[in-house]
């Protein structure tokens, strides 16, 4: 997937900005120029923000699972390990919306987990 930058200096160097700016916006060749371009920028967007979650989750995947490898090193019961990675899970990612709340229970989780022992 190339930048904006890098598919406007492949433009530019196949000459096709020239002929563009011949054309008005609000031309026909104009307008098709336009719905093109912004075809072309929704998909590549669509698959850029798939890449950027599938990489996400993939992060935060492999890092549950050394979390997890941590805690059963340190000797924890998988009950406690399971509420751990709960706590956990609701504070890896901050939604704006829910911030506090998703930190209210997750300490109450912790909680719950060190009563465990």
């Amino acid at each position: 997937m190339t930048t904006r930058k890098e598919r406007r200096w492949q433009l530019r160097q196949a000459g096709m900005l020239k002929v563009k700016n011949m054309y008005g916006m609000m031309s026909e060749v104009g307008q098709m120029w336009y719905n093109k371009t912004r075809e072309q920028g929704v998909q590549i967007s669509t698959q850029r923000r798939a890449l950027v979650e599938k990489q996400r989750e993939e992060f935060l995947a492999n890092k549950e699972a050394s979390i997890k490898e941590g805690y059963e090193a340190f000797g924890y019961s998988s009950e406690r390990i399971e509420l751990m990675l709960e706590a956990w899970r609701l504070t890896a990612i901050k939604y704006k919306e829910t911030y506090r709340e998703d930190r209210k229970a997750a300490r109450a989780i912790l909680r719950k987990a060190n009563e465990l022992k």
